[in-house]
């Protein structure tokens, strides 16, 4: 362990181009999560709460005062 400290302390950028594919891979992988599983599961949640308010007969400014309305937290 010593001996690759020594050498990634005496090259830096060498170390940080062997370092950087896979903190792009990490990187990558938690936007892609972010983008194609949270983004849209909110934003099917917040169009569930505009159709309830549709069908029951609520007023529509309340989706967007609370969003989440429907979920309790206690």
């Amino acid at each position: 362990m010593n001996k690759i400290q020594s050498l990634m302390l005496r090259h830096p950028l060498v170390s940080v181009v062997l370092i950087l594919p896979l903190t792009m891979m990490f990187t990558m992988a938690v936007f892609s999560l972010i983008i194609n599983i949270v983004l849209p599961g909110l934003l099917a949640l917040w169009l569930a709460g505009w159709v309830y308010t549709s069908i029951v007969g609520q007023h529509w400014r309340r989706n967007i005062n609370e969003p989440f309305w429907f979920i309790r937290v206690s």
